[in-house]
């Protein structure tokens, strides 16, 4: 095996660029040349489901090298850690800039509590939009944390058993009240969220890669199926918004896709073949670019209007170059503030740092 995943950082990568284009296709609306290309990018949200598979795969692997080892303390720290402390620095960043250049007022108390701590899981309640996912991770560690408890040959039945479960409510939901589902009122939205089986079927893509299967070394066979996969995923879900709002049926469309491009990154790092050595460097900063893009828009928004850009050739280079500057200063920000960060709090805590800090 590998010692370093470059096309596992390369698929992070990828995930990360199709969330940035997602939020990107209003700002490219405004460009006639531009907007003709802004049709498919609504649904390039899915780079947040290829996100959830990547982080049951990473982090069942940590769980079963831990959990056993040290206890589930050291587990639970390094995984808080990690969230926590690439997040509250962009938080910082945001009120600093609302105070002090934008001259706005600060969101609710509550807000800003609950938003500092991760306890919204709805999108329209975080202070920082992308934050939501960010809860929801926290909140499927858990789940990883209670299985990694038991014995290992009980592991995956335990995560068999909880995709059922979650295969079970959410279609049962949908069959009972789907007026009710469609509005946002399942039962147990988020308690049995069915974006809970992309992070469970990462983490059997962990058990089957730990194990050694054959799926991974016979790309022949692996690398064309995973396509089909991918393919037929993402052209379920585009048949419909209604595979956006529902976790059951995201989870059957782009979930399929995030689960299918996973076991294709793994079954690529057995070829000779390498990921282009930029997506990997955007890999390694994903973290800080799934964070700070949102931010970043929106003040590129701000700063078009008062420097008066409306020519539509500036207009045009303006727009072309903003992807491209997000990009770059988020690198910048992961080497200069988030990876710093991580090696002080990972070396503070008797951790050991990987070279490539795994989201």
């Amino acid at each position: 095996m590998k010692a370093n995943l470059h096309w596992i950082q390369a698929l992070r990568g990828l995930a990360a660029l199709l969330v940035l284009f997602f939020h990107m296709s209003p700002h490219w609306d405004l460009v006639p040349m531009l907007a003709s290309l802004t049709s498919p990018m609504k649904w390039w949200f899915s780079g947040v489901d290829i996100f959830f598979a990547l982080s049951g795969f990473v982090v069942y692997r940590s769980a079963r090298n831990t959990v056993s080892a040290t206890g589930l303390w050291p587990f639970v720290k390094r995984r808080l850690q990690r969230i926590y402390f690439g997040y509250w620095p962009i938080l910082l960043l945001i009120a600093l800039t609302t105070i002090f250049v934008y001259g706005s007022d600060l969101p609710s108390l509550k807000k800003m509590v609950f938003s500092t701590l991760l306890l919204y899981p709805n999108i329209w309640d975080n202070w920082l939009p992308p934050a939501w996912s960010l809860t929801m991770e926290i909140y499927f560690y858990l789940w990883i944390a209670l299985i990694a408890l038991l014995p290992q040959r009980h592991q995956i039945k335990a995560i068999v058993c909880a995709m059922l479960l979650l295969i079970a409510w959410g279609v049962g939901c949908l069959v009972v009240d789907p007026a009710g589902v469609f509005n946002g009122q399942q039962p147990l939205r988020y308690l049995l969220t069915g974006l809970g089986l992309e992070f469970l079927a990462g983490a059997l893509v962990a058990h089957a890669h730990t194990s050694g299967s054959r799926i991974f070394k016979t790309p022949i066979l692996t690398v064309p199926i995973c396509i089909v996969l991918m393919a037929a995923g993402v052209s379920l879900g585009m048949t419909s918004p209604y595979f956006d709002r529902i976790e059951i049926l995201r989870a059957a469309s782009f979930g399929v896709m995030g689960a299918a491009a996973l076991v294709l990154a793994l079954t690529l790092e057995q070829t000779p073949l390498t990921p282009p050595a930029w997506l990997v460097k955007v890999g390694d900063a994903s973290y800080s670019l799934y964070l700070l893009h949102t931010f970043l828009l929106d003040a590129s928004g701000r700063a078009r209007v008062q420097l008066q850009i409306d020519s539509p050739t500036v207009l045009l280079f303006f727009m072309l170059a903003l992807p491209v500057t997000i990009v770059l200063i988020s690198m910048v920000w992961y080497r200069r503030v988030e990876r710093p960060i991580m090696e002080a709090s990972f070396r503070g805590g008797s951790l050991a740092l990987p070279r490539k800090i795994q989201a």
